[in-house]
């Protein structure tokens, strides 16, 4: 081989071994951010794929090639910190949703996620996409948080308030945590109504009214049934379900304070948690420790 042939080879050998080096190094250094930041992903479900979800991006073209259809309502669900695909919280509010009404449930995958501030940011932007490309009302978009989660939704709902200068209609927050380890906490002022209730408070749980009505099931602590905090934290997402059902029966009595919960302590009054708009405060109910948990008709007596 020529002298000048074989610096040839050489030269493209050293390039080559150098492309390979550089293309190494920039997936170990993406595989480094991932790790470090972590992502926030979203999983599509509609009555088309109740049993698979899709994974969807924030993009227009994502959702153009899904099952998404805009006209239905839309159901932001957002579950605990690190949550995912496999935690029920993911499950129970599509089910809930979807065996009462046609909508697009689309929910936060945290699997990945570690940083708040980034969490609220993308789907705040999934949001305001909707709003814009898809020419979706924000009265159209329920947002659905459990323990961290709840205070994940008030901050994605305060950060669209800021960016678009109207609020989201609705905040549902399932046993919130106490949020003392993030930055936004869930208050009254983060949709037009937040509704709060609490199935594990002062453990998994909070006892802090943060919405504009709390609900404190069998006085919010142990829910019947349940021998584990985690049994009466998820209860919540167990009440969803009948919430939501146009055989609500959830009949709830207004108090005057947390110290004050209990059947006695109480005025009853004809509004079922779940139901539109009452009167702000805190509210006192029963139910029973299996499906249908709602025990209603119990209260015929004190109405």
């Amino acid at each position: 081989m020529p002298l000048n042939e074989g610096f040839l080879t050489l030269y493209l050998t050293l390039v080559t071994l150098r492309m390979q080096t550089v293309e190494l190094l920039a997936l170990v250094l993406t595989l480094t951010i991932a790790t470090v930041h972590g992502d926030t992903g979203f999983l599509l479900n509609t009555r088309r794929d109740q049993e698979n979800p899709q994974s969807i991006e924030a993009e227009v073209e994502y959702l153009v090639r899904s099952s998404f259809y805009a006209a239905d309502p839309i159901v932001l669900n957002i579950p605990r910190w690190l949550g995912g695909s496999s935690s029920p919280e993911i499950s129970a509010v599509v089910s809930a949703r979807l065996q009462h009404q046609d909508s697009n449930i689309i929910s936060v995958d945290l699997s990945e996620a570690q940083n708040e501030t980034e969490i609220i940011n993308r789907v705040s932007n999934l949001v305001i996409l909707l709003n814009s490309h898809f020419n979706v009302p924000l009265d159209r978009i329920l947002v659905v948080g459990f323990a961290e989660g709840a205070h994940l939704a008030g901050g994605v709902a305060a950060k669209v308030q800021q960016d678009l200068g109207g609020q989201l209609p609705r905040i549902t927050a399932l046993d919130p945590s106490s949020g003392e380890d993030l930055e936004h906490k869930l208050s009254a002022s983060d949709a037009q109504f937040v509704e709060v209730v609490h199935t594990n408070a002062g453990e998994e749980g909070t006892w802090e009214q943060l919405g504009h009505v709390d609900y404190y099931p069998n006085g919010g602590q142990a829910q019947p049934g349940c021998s584990s905090n985690s049994c009466s934290h998820e209860r919540s997402l167990e009440l969803l379900a009948e919430m939501w059902s146009p055989e609500n029966d959830f009949v709830s009595a207004r108090c005057g304070s947390v110290e004050n919960l209990g059947a006695s302590n109480c005025r009853w009054s004809s509004h079922k948690m779940g139901e539109e708009q009452p009167v702000t405060g805190i509210y006192f109910l029963e139910t029973r420790q299996s499906s249908p948990f709602a025990r209603g008709a119990y209260y015929i007596a004190f109405l």
